[in-house]
């Protein structure tokens, strides 16, 4: 099955019942395809190809999720785009994986003609404008490449990852199997629809189940997402840890309390796409009553590799035994496999498993090694198959031979109570080694400086872990998904590393 076509069997099946909601506008299932019907046939006018690429590049909005799957069933390949890149770096991906069109909303028609200047051949097309027309049957298989999701570049130039059918919905129903997700069920999005996490999540699992989206444009005001909350009866909601960490800490009234606890529908929240630090979890449930499940992923697994079950035992720190049908194993530096216990590179292997990077065979090769993804993760398991994240392994830092992780630093000093967030980093020492640099964001009117932190890390943290320098920062870089850009912050220490050097040599 394809995705068009799981969306043309749950449209027979269930025309009536609605699909999406957003604002005041409420969206059948049968409406939903027959808008998608008419404007893939208007893509097919415009000369779109089997296979070819069409960019999407629009806020949150019903016309996002119509034109994604429009793309699909008139056979070409979806490139979700990030809202938040420049011009230069859309263009860059658009040329990357030779996009024939770019669909857009109307508040990107400025950034939208720039881009065209530097893509001469694409064809940019406002969603308005598109013809209506129609599509004809579905053609497509399961195996046929659905979308190129170009990772962040938060690393070098972005890559993209090619997602097929198969790839999405496999990992939409063992979501669903691990989720409880059923029709009944509301899914609350306001993450941005271009994500991997949330259009998984939030589009293709509830569409898979039957469920309905209530969509909103964004996450501001949030007052607007408290209110949902309440006025649709939402049963599930998904966020990533940024949002929580501000929900666990937002200060309420206790009638603003007592309504969240005894009011709301929410039977679960879901966390992804970062870290979630372990006091977050317990202060989420119990200001509000409702399990938070973390789970964990990435873009080349489509992307949910694992999540605590909603029946059965929930670890904090861990995030869950792998979803039905998704298999993992920890990797010694000798290639062989650790038992429980030992940290390793997490890899993992299933249906959900990308085919690869477009046109980077050398970085497919170096991440898919006998149908398994190499994570980069570093990880453990315990006895139980549950999957505890270590750190990345690019960010692992090595100071004179120790291998530290940042994380364990990170999660210990996320525990002071003068401290909102923090980030460690290494950068090279030029001695073979590297420098850990601790950055630190106060919470609101907290007075901390490094000397208190140093006390605090004392006799609790290794001597060899400690940062050798510590640093306040007023707001840290971030991705759009809210994961903190640890090369920005590198960039910063070596930028003032090398000035503080030029300095010195003219004096």
């Amino acid at each position: 099955m394809t995705l068009s076509a799981m969306l043309s069997e749950r449209a027979e099946n269930s025309p009536k019942s609605i699909c999406i909601k957003f604002e005041k506008r409420k969206i059948t299932c049968s409406e939903l395809d027959a808008h998608v019907s008419r404007v893939a046939g208007g893509l097919k006018s415009l000369g779109l190809g089997s296979q070819e690429r069409v960019a999407v590049l629009m806020d949150n909005c019903p016309e996002y999720i119509i034109s994604y799957f429009a793309v699909l069933r008139a056979g070409g390949i979806v490139v979700p785009v990030n809202i938040f890149l420049t011009p230069d770096e859309i263009s860059f991906i658009l040329r990357d994986c030779g996009c024939k069109v770019l669909i857009c909303g109307k508040t990107f028609l400025s950034r939208a003609e720039v881009i065209k200047k530097n893509v001469p051949s694409l064809q940019a097309v406002l969603f308005d404008e598109i013809p209506a027309g129609k599509a004809g049957p579905d053609t497509g298989n399961d195996d046929d490449v659905a979308a190129l999701v170009y990772t962040s570049g938060t690393t070098g130039f972005p890559k993209g990852a090619m997602l097929t059918h198969k790839n999405l919905l496999s990992n939409a129903e063992a979501c669903m199997k691990a989720m409880d997700i059923t029709s009944r069920d509301r899914i609350l999005l306001f993450l941005p629809l271009f994500h991997s996490f949330s259009f998984t999540v939030c589009v293709v699992l509830p569409i898979y189940a039957g469920a309905r989206i209530i969509l909103l444009a964004s996450v501001r005001p949030f007052s607007k997402v408290v209110n949902s909350i309440f006025r649709d009866r939402i049963t599930f909601f998904v966020a990533v840890p940024t949002v929580y960490n501000i929900l666990s800490r937002k200060k309420m009234p206790f009638p603003a309390r007592y309504l969240f606890r005894f009011f709301m529908n929410i039977r679960a929240c879901v966390s992804g796409a970062a870290a979630l630090p372990e006091e977050t979890i317990y202060a989420i449930e119990k200001r509000f009553g409702v399990p938070l499940i973390e789970g964990y992923g990435l873009t080349e697994a489509a992307p949910v590799v694992a999540v605590n079950p909603m029946r059965g035992v929930r670890k904090p720190t861990s995030v869950g035994p792998p979803v039905p049908g998704v298999e993992v194993a920890v990797m010694g530096e000798d290639g062989g496999r650790l038992p429980a216990g030992e940290i390793g590179e997490l890899i993992v292997t299933g249906p959900n498993i990308m085919k690869g990077y477009f046109n980077r065979p050398e970085e497919t090769s170096a991440v898919l090694k006998d149908g398994w993804l190499y994570t980069g993760d570093m990880a453990r398991t315990d006895e139980d198959g549950y999957i505890y994240i270590v750190d990345r392994k690019k960010d692992l830092i090595i100071i004179d031979g120790m291998n530290v992780y940042p994380r364990e630093v990170e999660d210990f000093v996320m525990k002071h109570a003068s401290v909102e967030e923090c980030a460690m980093v290494g950068v090279p020492d030029g001695r073979g080694s590297e420098t850990a640099v601790l950055f630190i964001k106060r919470k609101e009117n907290a007075v901390l400086e490094e000397g208190e932190i140093r006390d605090y890390m004392k006799g609790s943290i290794a001597q060899f872990k400690t940062p050798r320098k510590v640093m306040f920062i007023d707001e840290f870089p971030r991705t759009a998904t809210g994961k903190i850009k640890k090369t920005e912050l590198r960039k910063q220490i070596i930028t003032q590393n090398n000035t503080q050097k030029n300095s010195q040599n003219n004096t």
